[in-house]
């Protein structure tokens, strides 16, 4: 059993215990640390970004416990032992050092450094969904080297731009590798959750759910017609609709519907620390054909590709809720494809065109090509931690598997792609408190495969939702049509 998490304030302190964070190159650097100390406290800096809120305490998390700082940071300290773990983000080796304060205090020195450079491959990341204030946003985002934060400014009960004039631009380039986008909404009801970037104005969504109601609870309007107003007169790229993740009740309707631009794999149920194995409001699943947290993560994957059988081939995306959901921004994050320097629309551009992975961990290299039936090429795995094993998965089915031997996996494919629709790669860590994983987007194939048996599966979901929304009759027309959508398909 886990001890709590106790967060000290000393105002009685015995030492001072400084701490420098640098870089590579030794220049002082944005970073996320934790300072442990005995009996499973922990303590923070004064001044510092701190992790937690309040509706967060439950997780008991080391991650909660954390903060961000630039370059240095002094606590007040009583004397003892403590241990200080420095991260900053994926691509940077995790740091763990251990300190002795006596009543002369102590310093300590923690360099960060990349494992991998990302960039340097023509690689940019990114979290669709980022929901801390905007004022800590930019410093954030260089603590976990994280080349893109979609800021959420707009929710149910929520507007940060009421009376208030709009931004002259929705984009904010720290520097040139690092960006937020910050007029960003997010409708999360009973429904499900349903995200749009890059909004021209807000839409209303603040004063859609009483105040005696629980946003939960809350199912009408439909969620459909905020996407439909928010496309209303849509550019070539935005506004952008992310379906946050597959387990909500109405993303069967979205799909059959309002198709969204991307789909939620690596999604907030993701955590460093552990998992949220739950499908919390939404359908639950089977747990004695998909148990604990590997069937959580095994059925959120199936979800999709019943979708990508269907040929909806979305693209994957990841976002990990920071703010809401105990996780470091950007530690869900997609990683596309682009070549030489970071360019907003090009960005979206290649999600767009499945030139992306997404993952929690491990870096995942994909290269294939469709030769006399077969698929051909390679796939290669890199990671700081242990890498279990890699899959190669056609229209929801595991068809090769290769167990890893250390942090990097290296091979070459050749699988029969005659009879089926679409390919996809994954990659999984040696881990035990959480699912830590890379996926790429699906590759389509030339053969044929027959998905009666999803749209069966999602004709059933709909019979179901419908069922369970006989109050809200006014929902029942949109959903009707989902389900011919699917019925048709059979």
């Amino acid at each position: 059993m886990r001890s709590a998490l106790l967060l000290l304030t000393l105002p009685c302190a015995a030492a001072q215990l400084e701490i420098r964070v640098v870089d590579e190159r030794g220049a002082p650097v944005w970073a996320r640390l934790e300072v442990h100390g005995a009996g499973g406290t922990m303590l923070r800096a004064e001044g510092s970004i701190h992790s937690s809120r309040q509706n967060q305490a439950k997780w008991n998390y080391p991650y909660l416990g954390s903060f961000v700082v630039k370059g240095e940071c002094r606590l007040e300290v009583e004397a003892g032992r403590y241990r200080i773990v420095a991260e900053r983000g994926t691509e940077h080796e995790r740091v763990e050092r251990t300190v002795e304060a006596t009543g002369a205090g102590a310093a300590v020195r923690v360099q960060v450094k990349p494992w991998i450079r990302m960039n340097e491959r023509g690689w940019w990341s990114g979290d669709m969904h980022v929901h801390r204030p905007l004022e800590d946003s930019e410093a954030l985002v260089q603590a976990e080297d994280l080349n893109l934060g979609v800021v959420f400014t707009m929710w149910n009960r929520q507007n940060l731009w009421a009376g208030k004039a709009l931004p002259s631009s929705p984009v904010k380039r720290i520097d040139a590798s690092h960006t937020i986008t910050v007029m960003n909404a997010e409708d999360e009801r009973g429904g499900g959750a349903w995200m749009l970037h890059h909004l021209r104005e807000p839409l209303g969504l603040e004063t859609v759910v009483p105040a005696a109601q629980k946003v939960t609870e809350s199912w009408t309007p439909a969620g459909i017609e905020f996407v439909r107003k928010a496309r209303a007169g849509r550019g070539p790229l935005f506004p952008w609709f992310d379906s946050e993740k597959p387990i909500w009740w109405e993303a069967p309707v979205m799909m059959a519907l309002e198709a969204p631009d991307s789909l939620g794999l690596m999604h907030n149920h993701f955590h460093q620390y552990g998992m949220m194995a739950n499908e919390a409001w939404g359908r639950a699943r089977d747990t004695a054909k998909f148990p604990e947290q590997a069937g959580f993560a095994e059925y959120s994957l199936q979800l999709i590709y019943r979708y990508w059988n269907l040929g909806l081939r979305i693209p994957p995306s990841a976002g990990s809720a920071s703010g809401v959901l105990p996780n470091p921004v950007g530690y869900n994050r997609m990683y596309v494809r682009l070549g030489d320097g970071f360019d907003l629309e090009r960005w979206y551009e290649g999600v767009r065109a499945r030139k992306l992975f997404v993952t929690n961990g491990p870096m995942l290299f994909f290269e294939t090509r469709v030769t006399a039936g077969r698929l051909r090429g390679t796939i290669e795995a890199v990671a700081r931690e242990p890498i279990d094993r890699c899959e190669i998965v056609v229209n929801g089915e595991i068809v090769w598997r290769r167990a890893a031997n250390g942090n990097r996996l290296r091979a070459e494919i050749d699988v029969d792609a005659a009879k089926h629709s679409w390919a996809a790669a994954r990659c999984y860590l040696k881990t035990t408190q959480t699912v830590r994983m890379a996926h790429s987007a699906p590759i389509d194939l030339p053969g044929k495969w027959n998905a009666g048996g999803d749209a069966r599966y999602f004709v059933e979901w709909i019979d179901e939702l419908i069922a369970r929304t006989q109050s809200f009759p006014a929902l029942h027309d949109n959903y009707r049509k989902a389900r011919q959508f699917y019925a048709s398909r059979q």
